[in-house]
C-alpha cells in the first residue's frame, strides 16, 4: 500500500443526468436505471498534486467541455441522444464533482493502462 503524488477527482451523475439517462435507456433496459446502477457509471481522474483548491477548480472549467462528453459517452456513444447544450453550468448541474487530496494505492501489482 502506498500514498501516491495525485489528487482524484470523480464525478458521478446528480438527477439531470439520470433523467437522460432513464430518457436514452434502451427498450430492453427501460426502468432498470437506479441511483446505485449510476454510480457504476462515475469516473475518477488522477491529476498531478494541486497546491491550491483554486487551480484544481480551474482544470475542472477548463476541461469540463471533455469531461462532460465522456460521461456521456459512458450511457451511450450515440450523439444525437446527447444534450445539446453542454457548457460549464450545465456540466455542474448535471454531475457531482468531489475532490480526493489523498490517494491511496492499495494494489500489490503495477497499475496498467491505455491511452486515450
Amino acid at each position: 500500500m502506498r500514498v501516491v503524488n495525485r489528487t482524484a477527482v470523480t464525478i458521478t451523475g446528480a438527477k439531470p443526468y439520470i433523467d437522460w439517462m432513464r430518457r436514452t435507456d434502451a427498450d430492453f433496459n427501460k426502468g432498470a436505471v437506479s441511483v446505485p446502477r449510476v454510480k457504476a457509471y462515475g469516473s475518477a481522474f488522477l491529476l498531478p498534486e494541486f497546491g491550491l483548491e483554486e487551480d484544481l477548480q480551474e482544470w475542472v472549467e477548463e476541461n469540463a467541455p471533455w469531461l462532460f462528453e465522456f460521461q456521456l459517452a459512458a450511457w451511450t456513444e450515440i450523439e444525437a441522444a446527447w444534450p445539446p447544450t453542454r457548457d460549464l453550468k450545465t456540466f455542474r448541474e448535471w454531475f457531482r464533482i468531489d475532490i480526493h487530496s489523498v490517494v491511496v494505492d492499495v494494489g500489490d501489482d503495477d497499475i496498467e493502462g491505455e491511452e486515450l
